[in-house]
């Protein structure tokens, strides 16, 4: 387990990197990071590896009164995760999320559009490390990799920095190979194990894909 807090994002993805070795400069090997936090993380793994970096858009399907709390998500390519626990615990059905999935999806279709920086490769055959900068529930990460299981990649890789225990060992049955530094027991948000956690905006977000 890596020592926590992490200094910051940057920190974490070259730590991170030190796991990957054996990817580095591989051919057909991309990195996908989730959108915002994960492209700083994605950076920081793509130079460190030699490889080629690509934003990938995932959203948060909000509880419809509580939108901080996820009940699940939607990715780029169309899976939709839903978290049956998180819907059963707070009696909430498809017909009441299927709003906050419409508003989501045309967020979703504008990050698209603002962080086509250059064209991505077809996903099919490619080996994918999937990034961000950390997950609580899983979710978005979850609908991300339903997505990539349905492009037909031929090996699925995660690489995160911090997650809970449960959301690892999920995470380790549903990827061909995940490597996480640390699985805290107290974990409450993503932020609490980084000294540094600022916002990442769109703006954060373009200049990091145009380097």
């Amino acid at each position: 387990m890596s020592s926590l807090p992490f200094a910051s994002r940057t920190e974490a993805g070259t730590l991170l990197a030190k796991e990957l070795e054996s990817y580095k400069e591989s051919e057909d090997t991309l990195v996908l990071a989730l959108v915002r936090g994960g492209v700083v993380v994605g950076s920081a793994l793509s130079k460190e590896l030699s490889l080629p970096l690509f934003p990938y858009i995932v959203r948060k399907i909000g509880h419809p009164e509580h939108r901080e709390f996820a009940v699940g998500a939607i990715a780029e390519g169309g899976a939709t995760y839903l978290d049956d626990k998180a819907l059963q615990m707070h009696s909430v059905g498809w017909d009441d999320v299927e709003e906050v999935i419409e508003e989501e999806q045309v967020e979703l279709m504008r990050r698209e559009e603002a962080y086509l920086i250059k064209a991505r490769p077809d996903l099919e055959g490619k080996t994918v490390i999937l990034t961000d900068d950390g997950a609580a529930t899983g979710s978005t990460i979850y609908a991300a990799i339903d997505d990539l299981r349905n492009a037909k990649v031929k090996k699925l890789i995660v690489a995160l920095p911090v997650c809970p225990p449960d959301t690892g060992r999920k995470l380790k049955e549903k990827t061909d190979e995940a490597y996480i530094l640390a699985e805290p027991e107290d974990f409450y948000a993503v932020g609490q194990f980084y000294k540094k956690f600022d916002q990442v905006n769109d703006e954060d977000v373009l200049r990091i894909l145009r380097s």
